[in-house]
């Protein structure tokens, strides 16, 4: 009888043990990887964009590319407002799955970004965490989606000045696209970009 009690109590516990443990995090950061790989553009959706808005869509490109540190990629945004006026704001983002299995993505910056950052020198010393705008969501084979939440990330971002308007605070991966969500004048705008 105390045999069957203690078999019963060991199949419990190691069943506690694999529901407790995350999914594979090497399968979810490469399925991140793979997808958040490319060059996407937003010019199809400015040609369909009615002309005389009050807030105009900006032209938005933006580049993403593997770095050589296992789970980061470097995120070039690059948004042009009009003929005469330009951003460019690099961030680092730090694949990672979450205690629940959920997929995460955390955006770091440089203090002082003199020049654009290389995906092959990039180390990420002497960039800094923004885990308050950790973009958290699903991450699948075929589709990724994943958003900030709000008010912390406002608080936290304040510190990166006006380059804040350049960070991603959601976005979708799926098809050929990749829509983002940005805080654009202090509204939230939607950019769908393609890859090109």
């Amino acid at each position: 009888m105390k045999s069957r009690i203690l078999i019963v109590f060991v199949l419990l516990w190691s069943a506690s043990i694999y529901a407790a443990q995350p999914p594979d995090a090497g399968k979810v950061s490469a399925n991140a990887g793979s997808l958040l790989q490319g060059r996407f553009d937003n010019r199809p959706q400015l040609s369909k964009a009615p002309s005389g808005a009050e807030n105009p869509i900006p032209h938005v490109v933006v580049t993403i590319e593997p770095t050589s540190q296992k789970d980061w990629s470097l995120w070039h945004v690059h948004i042009e407002t009009d003929a005469e006026t330009s951003f460019d704001q690099t961030w680092a983002m730090q694949t990672r799955v979450e205690h629940d299995g959920s997929g995460a993505l955390i955006p770091y910056y440089q203090f002082k970004q003199t020049s654009e950052p290389v995906a092959s020198a990039f180390t990420p010393e002497g960039w800094l965490s923004l885990e308050a705008c950790a973009l958290r969501g699903d991450f699948t084979k075929a589709r990724i989606e994943a958003m900030s939440e709000g008010e912390p990330c406002v608080a936290v971002s304040m510190s990166v000045g006006a380059r804040r308007a350049l960070l991603p605070v959601g976005f979708v991966r799926e098809g050929n696209t990749l829509h983002l969500d940005m805080n654009l004048r202090g509204v939230r705008t939607r950019i769908d970009a393609d890859r090109t």
